[in-house]
C-alpha cells in the first residue's frame, strides 16, 4: 500500500521519490504564484498581462523535457 502510494508513480516516471517531490513542488509553486497573478489581472488588467500564459508555457516545456528524458532512461535501461 505504502509503495504504491509513495513510489510506484515515481518509479513509473523514472524518477525517485525526492526528485518527484522536489519537481512537483516546484510546478506548484509556479502555479500558484501564476494563479494569484491571474486574479490580480481580473482586477487590474494591465498588470501580469503575459504571467499565466508564460507559466503554462515554461510548464509544459519541462514537463515535456522530464517525459523525453524518462522516455530515453527508458530505452537505454
Amino acid at each position: 500500500m505504502l509503495d504504491r502510494l509513495l513510489m510506484a508513480h515515481p518509479r513509473d516516471i523514472g524518477e525517485t521519490y525526492g526528485e518527484h517531490a522536489g519537481h512537483a513542488v516546484y510546478i506548484g509553486l509556479k502555479m500558484l504564484g501564476a494563479g494569484l497573478a491571474c486574479l490580480i489581472h481580473a482586477l487590474l488588467p494591465g498588470l501580469f498581462v503575459r504571467t499565466a500564459s508564460d507559466t503554462v508555457e515554461d510548464i509544459q516545456s519541462l514537463m515535456t523535457k522530464r517525459t523525453r528524458q524518462a522516455q530515453l532512461d527508458e530505452q537505454t535501461a
